[in-house]
Formats: C-alpha cells, sequence, structure tokens
C-alpha cells in the first residue's frame, strides 16, 4: 500500500481511507486532471488571479469586521460552527494593501472545511486545465494553471493541499495557545 500512495502522491493526487466497523473499508483515490475543462471560481489575490475548483467550493461569505478582530485566531463562525480559515495574501506573500470588504470561499474535501480569504470574487470561470512542468514539481499548493480571456494566465488551486496546509497551521496555532 505505501508504493501506492507513494505513486499517487508524485501524480499529485491522494488516497483516502475510512472504516465503519462491521461494514467494511472504503479507499478513496483523488487524481489530477492532466489536460480537462473543470468549473472553477476565479478569485483575486492581491495583483494576481487564481482559480479554486467549484466542485470543491460549499460557499462564500464576506470576512466581517469581527473575524478582522480576531487576528490570533483564525476561525470563522457559520452558522455556529467554528471554520478554519487562511488569508491567501499571507500565503502567496501579495503585497500592497488588502481590499475593504475581503471575501471567505469556504471549500471542504471530505469532512474537512476550511475558509479561504480572498481580496475579491470575481465569478465562476471554464477552467482548461495546463499541468505545471517538471520544473515546478515540488509546488504543492497549485495542481496547473490556466490562460485566462485576457491572454493571462492564473495559476489553479490545489484544494487537498491547501487543506492540509490550513490543518497544519491551525494545529501549530493550538499548540502555541495551549503553550
Amino acid at each position: 500500500m505505501d508504493v501506492v500512495k507513494r505513486t499517487i502522491e508524485n501524480m499529485r493526487g491522494s488516497i483516502d481511507l475510512s472504516t465503519v466497523p462491521g461494514q467494511g473499508t472504503t479507499v478513496t483515490l483523488r487524481l489530477p486532471l492532466t489536460l480537462a475543462i473543470i468549473e472553477g471560481l476565479l478569485i483575486r489575490v492581491g495583483d494576481q488571479r487564481y482559480i479554486i475548483p467549484l466542485s470543491a467550493v460549499e460557499e462564500c461569505v464576506e470576512l466581517t469586521a469581527e473575524d478582522e478582530r480576531s487576528r490570533g485566531r483564525n476561525f470563522l463562525n457559520v452558522r455556529g460552527n467554528l471554520v478554519p480559515f487562511m488569508r491567501l495574501r499571507d500565503v502567496f506573500e501579495s503585497t500592497g494593501q488588502p481590499d475593504e470588504h475581503q471575501k471567505t470561499i469556504i471549500i471542504s474535501t471530505g469532512e474537512t472545511r476550511v475558509g479561504l480569504v480572498a481580496d475579491q470574487i470575481i465569478g465562476n470561470h471554464q477552467t482548461v486545465i495546463k499541468s505545471l512542468s517538471k520544473l515546478h514539481s515540488n509546488v504543492t499548493i497549485f495542481s496547473g494553471a490556466t490562460i485566462l480571456g485576457d491572454g493571462t494566465a492564473a495559476l489553479i488551486l490545489d484544494v487537498v493541499q491547501l487543506v492540509a496546509l490550513a490543518q497544519a497551521h491551525a494545529e501549530k496555532q493550538q499548540m502555541s495557545e495551549a503553550a
């Protein structure tokens, strides 16, 4: 199984196992598409535009002033549920001032939900995925790229990797608060 896991991860995919005692085990393989058309959500962070696969998007909410005041604790209260969030400006080290009314895109993989804070949601976009070159094989948070209608490129976010990054960040925060 370790060989299968490594092979899938080398292809920028993931494998999930879930077991229900007395019922069995479900194996879920997620493999990236090398060249396909997907529905995506086009967003802007700083001066750059990115695509989030629409299949991973649950909802979009505005980042409120109350959420802004919780700088040390990056959790949103979405209808009574706490959802960790990441500021994509920080992840991508964007320069300049953030927009006054930032938006949070709630994404999910499996049971895990994470909010991604962007400056602007531009809208739905049919996206032709082009895989990244072998020179970019160590870049894990992007699953590919696309050319937009105006001729500029947009990177496609790898939702599984972003969720893993957010989980690691949330665990690190919890450990520092406990200390």
